[in-house]
């Protein structure tokens, strides 16, 4: 074969692993006969959360649409960060996300079924469909066999779209990922049809806004920036389609859906989901099963982690990046002098026995301790804003629920003189040196 021909064919070949061919590899039945429990013990625990605190469906939703906007859905938004090296969880956008112990709960779970078979990044998106079911939405289809990431970057979560991004800015970023105009309201319309809204992030003066909503919101949070707000004020808990007219009528707390409601592009698709709601379930299905399979690994690519928050065989950190080593094709991976887990002597190859599970305590230990590290990246006052709100209002003017951020909800942090500033919304980001510390070395994986 001519040497040429051979560099195109790699270099096809290559380019195809992140193209719709990876996602044909995805399969409806994918564990039917290695893990046939799988979508049933996901849903079980999902609705056991979600029967506890309906805020846990906005929260998956959210998790998903930032793990998959970044850099694809491939869980590498659950990677903790370590103490010198970032990771995409502690990116400004991705701070006051949750879920994450929705999804170890299902993973430790599946890991007792059927060890080493389902990955993390079909969970994330998996669960998300389910929440988006338990709130009354479509059952979208989702099919499986993703991969995990063997890295976690920060820099690609960091410039996630914000709450208050222009609506051209936007219509640009989700038409980069590929999606259509139609399906960028009906995405947003749905993650904004449930879940809260923090009041240290509403900002009342940055687009026309109802005076009587705008008049409820100040009264409702009264000053007390860690409180919080219905994002949809009919039916907070519910996915319907009510979204369109408040943000028509400027009823809706975050700035951008005030600004969908009158850009000359947007609103028209606004108004015609309002007049025609039935059109908005398909759309929004189709839309999420696109996002669903957004730059998936499949085959031999990435890993399958046996807990979602840390790659399969860690090597110590060094250098630019932390270094994961995998446990498969052990001949392979010879590591040189770096001390190996379990206390085996360096310059073998890894052992898979090696690595332990962690048991539920240990999970909750670490958890707690992760948490206390995100919360480090911000300034003090920020992050007792972001990650202790409670609900306010003993007026009885709102009494919103006691649920989790919803999709693309963001921290931002507020400049001196600001008033009601939004938050806990689609993308909002933490500016400045004092808002996020700079950006650590890049987690990264062995490939395997």
């Amino acid at each position: 074969m001519d040497a040429r021909l051979a560099i195109l064919l790699v270099l096809f070949l290559a380019a195809a692993a992140s193209s719709p061919l990876a996602s044909a590899q995805l399969d409806r039945e994918f564990y039917k006969t290695s893990c046939p429990d799988a979508e049933k013990v996901i849903f079980d625990i999902v609705q056991k959360r979600f029967k506890a605190d309906p805020g846990t469906a906005a929260g998956l939703l959210r998790l998903v649409f930032h793990d998959c906007f970044a850099n694809g859905c491939d869980a590498s938004i659950l990677i903790d960060p370590l103490s010198n090296q970032a990771s995409e969880k502690e990116a400004g956008p991705n701070v006051s996300v949750r879920g994450y112990d929705v999804i170890e709960e299902i993973k430790t779970e599946l890991e007792k079924k059927c060890p080493n078979v389902v990955s993390c990044a079909d969970i994330v998106t998996t669960s998300a469909r389910d929440a988006v079911r338990l709130t009354g939405g479509p059952a979208y289809e989702v099919p499986m066999g993703r991969r995990d990431s063997l890295t976690s970057n920060r820099e690609d979560a960091d410039n996630l779209p914000g709450p208050d991004i222009a609506v051209p800015k936007l219509i640009d970023e989700f038409s980069k990922q590929g999606f259509s105009l139609e399906e960028m309201v009906v995405m947003l319309a749905g993650g904004h049809s449930i879940g809260i809204c923090r009041c240290f992030f509403i900002e009342t003066d940055a687009a026309p806004i109802d005076p009587e909503f705008k008049k409820n919101i100040t009264s409702a949070c009264d000053g007390k920036d860690s409180g919080n707000v219905p994002m949809d004020f009919v039916s907070p808990n519910t996915f319907d389609s009510s979204y369109f007219g408040l943000a028509l009528a400027k009823k809706m707390p975050l700035t951008i859906d005030r600004l969908l409601g009158m850009d000359a592009k947007t609103e028209p698709v606004l108004k015609s989901m309002e007049a025609k709601p039935t059109d908005f379930v398909p759309l929004f299905a189709k839309a999420m099963e696109k996002l669903s399979v957004l730059k998936v690994l499949t085959g031999k690519e990435g890993e399958i982690r046996k807990t979602c928050s840390e790659f399969n065989t860690a090597a110590p950190s060094g250098g630019a990046s932390v270094i994961r080593v995998s446990s498969l094709n052990p001949e392979e991976q010879l590591l040189g002098g770096l001390p190996q887990p379990g206390g085996r002597k360096a310059g073998g190859p890894v052992d898979p026995a090696v690595s332990v599970p962690l048991s539920p305590s240990e999970l909750e230990a670490k958890r707690l301790k992760n948490e206390g590290k995100i919360a480090n990246t911000n300034a003090d006052e920020a992050a007792a804003k972001v990650l202790g709100g409670v609900v306010v209002s003993d007026r009885g003017v709102i009494q919103p629920p006691k649920v989790v951020p919803l999709i693309g909800e963001e921290s931002k942090m507020a400049a001196p003189g600001d008033k009601i500033q939004a938050g806990d919304e689609p993308g909002s980001k933490l500016p400045g040196p004092e808002g996020v510390k700079p950006p650590g070395p890049k987690l990264r994986g062995a490939a395997q």
